[in-house]
Formats: C-alpha cells, structure tokens, sequence
C-alpha cells in the first residue's frame, strides 16, 4: 500500500481492535480525493466516538495525500461470515466534522480539518 503510507500500522497503533484494512482506495470527490477503505475489527461491538476518532486521526495524518472526505465501513468475522460493525453511532459524537452515512453501517466523514487541524504531508 504505497500510495498509503504505513496506514494499516498506523491504524492498528491507534485502535487495537482494527485487525487490519481491506480494499483500500483513492477516488475523486469532485475538485479533491476521497479514501475509501474497510476496517476489519476483532469483534462485532460498536466503534466508539473515540475509536473512530483515532482511526480518521491515523488516516488524516498518515495519507501521503490530503482526503477531503474518508469513507469506512468496518466488519468482523462472524460465524456465518463477516459481520458489519456500526460506525455511525461514533461518527455522531465527532463534531464539527461532519459526515454522511455510507454502505452498511458504514460513514463518509468530512471536514477533516476542522477537527484535527490542516493536513500535512507526513515525515
């Protein structure tokens, strides 16, 4: 995952439940770029707003490039296959970014810098 940084590291030291991300990708998002990824969690429980707060946290400061919006949607394995994980209980707590809702229990989240300050490529 080059065109990511170190980010499946990076996620997994800010929340210890991300087992690790799957398909992974850069999209446009009209003048800008949109990260999209899923989140593969050791069990089905709920993120927390703090959770999620320290993924996007990893997100923003680890892309080698400036999101304006970071989509997720996060799942565990299940007996019966992989389970969705609710994300948008979390994402409410997390003002003022802002986000919208996306896949299954999943989120788009927004205004990035509000919240964490501005982007800056990593060193």
């Amino acid at each position: 995952m080059a065109e990511y940084g170190n980010l499946t590291e990076a996620l997994s030291a800010a929340v210890p439940r991300i087992a690790g991300v799957e398909g992974a990708s850069q999209s446009r998002n009209g003048l800008g770029q949109r990260f999209s990824a899923t989140l593969m969690l050791d069990s089905a429980e709920p993120f927390t707003a703090d959770e999620l707060d320290a993924a996007a946290q990893a997100i923003w400061r680890t892309l080698p490039w400036e999101p304006n919006a970071i989509a997720l949607v996060a799942g565990a394995e299940g007996t019966d296959g992989p389970t969705p994980v609710d994300l948008r209980s979390a994402a409410a707590d997390l003002e003022p970014m802002g986000y919208t809702n996306a896949g299954q229990g999943g989120v788009s989240l927004f205004d990035m810098s509000a919240r964490y300050g501005a982007w800056a490529a990593s060193e």
